[in-house]
């Protein structure tokens, strides 16, 4: 189809016609559901463990622990600008709150004990070396 094509098919589905016709053919409705149906019979059911938010951090591959990793550093590193730039407008209380939520949301707990742990190392090399 081309472009007047698809415009012809869209007006008439904007005119009361193209309406009334869409509603009077129920058969092809049921027909069109089929044919989704089964594609989607078709299609995966299962989501790749690397691609499951909810996954066990023991059945993750390395590259799949590596992204997450960066990507949780993104995440509180954006959130932490959002909080510092609204701290003058909330008080102590909630912006020391929003702080520690952010480093405790579920989701970041693991990698934000591994950002600890290998800060550690690196104060400890630091500290040996000097």
């Amino acid at each position: 189809m081309d472009f007047k094509e698809y415009d012809k098919v869209y007006q008439d589905l904007l005119s009361e016609k193209g309406r009334i016709d869409i509603a009077n053919e129920g058969q092809e409705k049921e027909v069109l559901v089929k044919k989704i149906n089964e594609f989607l019979d078709l299609y995966p059911k299962s989501i790749p463990k690397d691609k499951n938010p909810n996954a066990y951090f023991y059945q993750l591959s390395l590259k799949e622990i590596t992204r997450r990793f960066i990507q949780t550093a993104i995440d509180i590193i954006n959130d932490l600008s959002v909080v510092i730039s609204s701290k003058n407008y909330v008080s102590g209380t909630e912006f020391r709150r929003s702080l520690f939520k952010i480093f405790t949301k579920p989701e970041r707990r693991l990698y934000v004990g591994m950002w600890l742990i290998f800060f550690s190392f690196v104060l400890y090399f630091i500290d040996s070396a000097a």
